[in-house]
């Protein structure tokens, strides 16, 4: 199979944007079935994989990826939002709204109201068919702490053609 042609849809999105808020819109609608390129870039574009930010009480920056050795990370009762990436990744979800702090889990046999999955610094999706709606991203911390976030990442967005 043949390599995808990317195209750029979003350029530069500052995550979180504005600051203090939990989830930044990044797309109003994600298309089902569109496959999606997610990329930490720098200042001019380029992917930078060594791009940092810093979550609320972190002692020090992290990438994208998280806190993958659970050493920056405060040590707090609760856990971060999505339990599958590290505390401090960059996460993505689709649905939902800009209010919502929560996962659901979905009954078995029905379709989730939201998807909520890990981006890290690179990440390719296959935006489902269910569920649908705005793409939003942020950082996987606790609810409460999710928009305080020191030097916020820089994202470009692509769709395969």
């Amino acid at each position: 199979m043949a390599q995808p042609t990317w195209r750029l849809i979003v350029e530069k999105k500052s995550v979180p944007d504005p600051a203090n808020v939990a989830w930044t819109p990044v797309l109003d609608y994600a298309i089902p079935g569109k496959l999606l390129k997610i990329v930490v870039v720098n200042q001019n574009g380029d992917p930078d994989p060594a791009r940092t930010w810093q979550p609320k009480d972190f002692a020090g920056a992290c990438s994208a990826d998280g806190d993958l050795e659970g050493k920056l990370g405060p040590k707090l009762p609760g856990s971060a939002l999505f339990s599958s990436a590290p505390r401090g990744a960059l996460i993505g979800r689709i649905a939902g709204s800009t209010a919502e702090n929560v996962l659901e889990a979905a009954p078995s046999g029905t379709n989730p109201s939201r998807l909520t999955f890990a981006v890290g610094r690179f990440c390719v999706l296959l935006v489902p068919t269910s569920p649908v709606g705005a793409l939003y991203l942020a950082v996987n911390d606790s609810p409460e702490r999710m928009g305080a976030v020191t030097n916020p990442l820089l994202v470009n967005i692509y769709e395969a053609l």
